[in-house]
């Protein structure tokens, strides 16, 4: 667990996944409408919808669905195993809109306080990911680094204790054709942190994790950071989107 920003800044550069509260996340983190915010995002025309299906590769969570979630009754839609993944939530975290609150008491609060504690980074945008029952974001790594928020429901996060002997650079280089659990990997390899509503969790750039829900929809709001550091001697952009 990582709670101060001493802390943070040791790890920072760092491939390992933390758990992220205290100084660095101070924030009370409120509840959205699960309804309002599936019934949103289904309706935008740039969240992607795809089938969420378990197993080693992130090919399999990207399969296109065989169910029309846009036109099932909603609360339907809540129990159905579909993954949702919306890069720009656009009129979502506008006045009215189901992550609203979330933007303005999170994601702007958040990105001043890393700001005047000394972090920069080129650019700062929110995402918005939802996994139906049993559905799982398989095992990929990211182009940022994301600090991961949990919103309703529950995940299970799992990421690699050495992440850069199961994934070195000649590995990342190949992008998603090498975005597939190693299968030497033992129980004794991976970090385990189980998110409940509210929690944070930290998730280095390009550090490979996966991410499963249980048995009803879960989402979480991704705060992605390019270019992360504490360097105030290197010119950053600073942009929040």
């Amino acid at each position: 667990m990582i709670t101060t920003f001493d802390q943070f800044r040791e790890v920072l550069q760092s491939s390992v996944a933390y758990l992220i509260n205290g100084e660095v996340f101070p924030f009370a983190v409120p509840k959205p409408d699960p309804f309002q915010v599936i019934d949103q995002a289904r309706n935008n025309p740039k969240t992607r919808i795809s089938k969420g299906e378990r197993g080693d590769r992130i090919f399999q969570t990207l399969l296109e669905p065989n169910t029309d979630f846009i036109n099932l009754p909603l609360e339907e839609s809540l129990k159905t195993p579909i993954h949702i993944s919306l890069f720009e939530l656009g009129s979502m975290r506008e006045s009215g809109g189901a992550l609203a609150e979330i933007i303005q008491k999170v994601y702007l609060p958040l990105t001043k306080l890393w700001k005047d504690n000394g972090l920069r980074w080129d650019k700062v945008y929110p995402i918005l990911f939802s996994s139906g029952p049993n559905c799982s974001t398989n095992y990929h790594w990211d182009p940022s680094s994301v600090l991961i928020i949990q919103l309703h429901g529950r995940k299970r996060f799992h990421s690699l204790k050495s992440p850069e002997y199961w994934c070195p650079e000649s590995v990342i280089e190949q992008k998603h054709q090498a975005m597939v659990k190693p299968t030497g990997l033992s129980e004794n390899d991976i970090l385990i942190y189980e998110l409940e509503p509210g929690d944070a969790i930290w998730s280095p750039c390009k550090a490979p994790h996966w991410l499963d829900a249980y048995d009803e929809t879960a989402f979480t709001l991704s705060i992605a950071f390019t270019n992360i550091s504490d360097d105030t001697s290197t010119p950053s952009k600073m942009e929040i989107l």
